[in-house]
C-alpha cells in the first residue's frame, strides 16, 4: 500500500509585522477567514520594533493571500512565484518613466 500525503505543495512564507500591532490571534483568523490552510506556524525572530514569522500553508492559497496579508499590515519578506505586486510595481514603474520622458 501505497502512503500519499495530505499536503504535497507546501509553501514556506516568511512575514513580519510591527510588534505593537502584532496578535497571534489576528493572525490566526485572517489566515482561516482566507481559507488557508495552516500546517505551521512559529514566531522566527523577535527584534525591538518587529516580529518574523514563518508561516507553512498550502501553496494553492498563495495568490489571494499574500494581497490579503499586505493589506493588514504585514511585510511579505520571501518570494514566491505566485506574488505579482512586484511585476505590477515594475510595469507602473516603467509607463511612469516612459509618460515622464515624453
Amino acid at each position: 500500500m501505497q502512503e500519499i500525503s495530505v499536503y504535497q505543495n507546501l509553501s514556506k512564507l516568511s512575514i513580519r509585522k510591527s510588534k505593537v500591532d502584532f496578535l497571534l490571534t489576528e493572525l490566526t483568523q485572517l489566515l482561516e477567514a482566507s481559507g488557508v490552510e495552516i500546517t505551521s506556524l512559529q514566531l522566527e525572530r523577535q527584534y525591538e520594533e518587529w516580529i518574523d514569522i514563518l508561516l507553512t500553508v498550502d501553496s494553492q492559497d498563495l495568490k489571494h493571500l499574500l494581497p490579503t496579508l499586505r493589506r493588514f499590515g504585514y511585510e511579505v519578506m520571501s518570494k514566491h512565484k505566485e506574488d505579482d505586486l512586484e511585476d505590477k510595481l515594475q510595469e507602473h514603474a516603467s509607463y511612469l518613466d516612459k509618460y515622464l520622458s515624453i
